[in-house]
């Protein structure tokens, strides 16, 4: 039969929050299930390494300027007022 205890565990023993379990005669399989808040840190993209890589996507030697102008100049089409 599986019981539950609540502990809060700080890298060296448990604080018992509850219930304290009872001292067994013999050793027990114990499960540890820890609620772990993960922090994900999203880094931001280099601008010229993605533009480096999608080099070939707007036609063969043009440089970064050159494809950054046109990216400027679609950007403009797509925010201009539409009456």
């Amino acid at each position: 039969m599986l019981q539950t205890y609540e502990a809060i565990y700080n890298g060296q023993q448990f604080h018992w929050l509850n219930q304290i379990p009872p001292k067994p005669e013999k050793e027990v399989h114990v499960v540890l299930v820890m609620d772990v808040e993960k922090t994900i840190i999203k880094s931001k993209p280099n601008i010229h390494e993605v533009l480096q890589r999608t080099r070939g996507a707007w036609g063969k030697g043009k440089t970064l300027d050159e494809i950054d102008a046109e990216i400027n100049a679609m950007r403009s089409e797509w925010e201009q007022k539409w009456d």
